[in-house]
């Protein structure tokens, strides 16, 4: 037992890091509004939909909404309970992060890389809100730590659990959750003892097991009648093929080649309504150069110095060069580490990033390389002769600078942070090149030089990763970020009438514009008498306010980009038809995700010349909303006839 305290005590403090901000987390409004609707409908829960209706699913797949949706459904829902499973999921990820590297280094190297995983800013931000990055960077964790159990053991049963937790993996971010399938597969095939027949059909099972469970939910999907599910957002065709594969796969590296998924907004470049892409422009923004950059460094790259000297050191230990011998544990977990960085660092590298979060990817192979690399630098440290007893020295000096470099570009954060990694980056390097060269051979002296290079390396990513306790460091609901941010992350925390008009956090930043929402939908509630929906919104994101306010009679239209034919021009005026709709709430073309967006105009225009408009005056005023001006939006009766035009 006392030898779990210090894995029990890094739980603990990732426990305070994850949980400070908990009550005040907030919310991202579109998944939020779904883990809303699924804590009230189990229909809704098991078809991954947006609204308690189950008009429309999510524009992806809604499996790391299942615990979010169950903790809202047992706690109620608010910011903490929707946090509360992403908290958990962080502590099971480091935990397995000892297991697996402690299989390779030995407790010691088990818990440096459990630490640095709680270290790093953007897994505290991630795993401190409601965001599907920390259930699969949990579930890709354990996926390894099953295949680390099936090299062990040479059983394959694991390797096939490492398969089902890849797919379950896919439920929660679909294609990226197969980024660790070459890697896991190719080192397995090298390493593995047996005869090449036998290892290939292992693998060959392995990857079968994670694409039928990847599929296992979409095939469900694909035999229910249409008139019995939601429509399937981000496609044209209702095909959650077309959504999980095509909109949210292919359509990301090459625009509009997958049938029936939803492509790109053809008048975006005309509006300058395009989507965000990521904090990352120009020529860089395609390249893994990227990654250096302070926005992303700061995030996820302190200790990359001390990550390729755990590449270069390990494969030398491979090598048996010179005193450094790489045992079987070391060995595989030098080769999975670096395949994993290379495969997902690739792919990241040529996509643009929207979320700053896709970067928790890179989490576990960079701290297990740095890991090697601390252990084999300490190998090093007693050397006095040969090349490698500089190997120390000069990783500190290089870990040193680079801290310098990073921390530069923030220097209102912790004014005598800066100054202090200098000093203490370059005493203790120069006191480690001083052991090395044989000038100083106090043992104390070594180890002093040895603290002091440590705290110049760590004290940039635990100061940013404690200075989430502070709520404007802390990242938010809808991008995870440690830290002061950098322009491009605080723009998007502004929100303004004129951008985002009634949705995307105007619930909790623009009171005013919410309480307007609500007054229009009560006034629809009162008059719309047993119909199925009270009202019907152009856009999710005057639904959004509304259902996680407990509003149930409320229809989507458009899905989240505005441009998915949900419902059809058809459809709207059969619920009209039928008196199952009455009120149609028309908003600012600003308030839109997308521009282009034919099946909306054609709504709007129905509406517009077939329903009455309802006077402001008759469900909005100035005491009731705080509102200084009538809204910008038009509320119009279907059931009423229009006045003539």
């Amino acid at each position: 037992m006392r030898s779990a305290w210090p894995l029990i005590a890094l739980l603990a403090v990732a426990t305070v890091l994850y949980g400070w901000n908990l009550p005040s987390s907030g919310y991202s409004d579109y998944y939020a509004t779904a883990a809303k609707s699924m804590s009230e409908s189990w229909k809704a829960f098991f078809f991954g939909a947006f609204d308690p209706q189950s008009t429309i699913t999510l524009d992806k797949l809604a499996g790391f909404l299942v615990p979010q949706a169950l903790s809202a459904r047992v706690f109620g829902f608010s910011p903490w309970s929707l946090a509360l499973p992403e908290v958990i999921e962080g502590l099971v990820t480091i935990a397995a992060t000892y297991y697996v590297v402690k299989r390779w280094l030995g407790r010691a190297g088990g818990l440096i890389a459990a630490g640095l995983m709680v270290a790093t800013p953007l897994l505290v931000s991630m795993f401190s809100h409601s965001m599907e990055d920390a259930m699969l960077t949990m579930l890709t964790v354990l996926a390894i730590a099953a295949w680390q159990r099936s090299v062990e053991t040479d059983k394959r049963r694991f390797l096939l659990l490492a398969g089902l937790i890849i797919g379950v993996g896919f439920q929660v971010k679909m294609a990226q959750a197969w980024l660790a399938i070459p890697a896991l597969a190719a080192v397995y095939l090298a390493l593995n003892a047996r005869p090449l027949a036998q290892k290939v059909r292992a693998v060959l099972g392995f990857v079968a097991v994670a694409v039928a469970t990847s599929f296992a939910w979409m095939g469900t999907m694909a035999i229910v009648p249409v008139s019995q599910r939601p429509y399937i957002d981000g496609t044209t065709n209702n095909n959650v093929f077309s959504g999980a594969i095509g909109y949210n796969g292919i359509d990301r590296f090459f625009r509009n080649v997958f049938p029936g998924a939803l492509g790109s907004d053809p008048l975006a470049h005309v509006t300058g309504n395009a989507a965000i892409v990521g904090i990352v422009d120009g020529p860089l923004a395609h390249t893994p150069l990227k990654f250096f950059l302070p926005q992303y460094a700061t995030q996820i790259g302190w200790l990359f110095p001390l990550a390729a000297a755990g590449i270069v050191l390990g494969f030398m230990a491979v090598r048996r060069s010179g005193t450094l011998v790489a045992d079987r544990g070391l060995r595989t977990g030098l080769i999975l580490s670096t395949a994993l960085l290379l495969t997902v660092g690739a792919v990241l590298s040529v996509m643009s990033l929207p979320h700053t979060a896709y970067l928790a990817a890179l989490s576990f192979p960079l701290s297990a390389l740095t890991a090697i690399g601390i252990v084999l630098l300490g190998r090093t440290a007693n050397l006095t002769r040969g090349p490698l007893r500089f190997a120390l020295p000069v990783t500190a000096a290089v870990q040193s600078i680079w801290s310098v470099v990073v921390i530069s570009n923030f220097p209102d954060l912790a004014p005598w942070l800066l100054p202090s990694v200098v000093i203490l980056g370059a005493l203790g390097s120069l006191g480690l090149l001083a052991r090395s060269l044989g000038i100083l051979k106090n043992r104390r002296f070594g180890w002093a030089a040895i603290v002091t290079v440590a705290v110049a390396g760590l004290i940039g990513p635990l100061t940013w990763s404690g200075s989430t306790v502070i709520p404007a460091y802390s990242g938010t609901a809808n991008d995870a970020y440690g830290g002061p941010p950098v322009a491009a992350i605080a723009a998007r925390k502004l929100v303004r009438h004129d951008v985002y008009g009634i949705g995307l956090d105007s619930n909790r930043l623009i009171p005013t514009t919410a309480a307007t929402e609500k007054r229009i939908y009560d006034y629809a509630e009162d008059r719309a008498q047993g119909g199925a929906f009270a009202l019907a919104t152009d856009t999710w994101r005057s639904a959004a306010p509304l259902i996680m306010n407990g509003a149930v009679r409320v229809l989507p239209m458009g899905g989240f980009t505005s441009r998915v034919p949900s419902p059809t021009l058809a459809a709207l005026t059969h619920l009209v038809d039928t008196h199952e709709l009455r009120f149609v709430l028309i908003t600012r073309p600003t308030s839109k995700t997308g521009t282009s967006t034919p099946n909306l105009w054609a709504i709007q225009d129905w509406v517009k010349s077939s329903c009455r408009m309802i006077p402001p005056q008759e469900y909005w005023s100035r005491a009731t909303t705080g509102q200084t001006g009538p809204p910008a939006d038009t509320l119009y009766d279907c059931l009423a006839q229009a006045a003539p035009q």
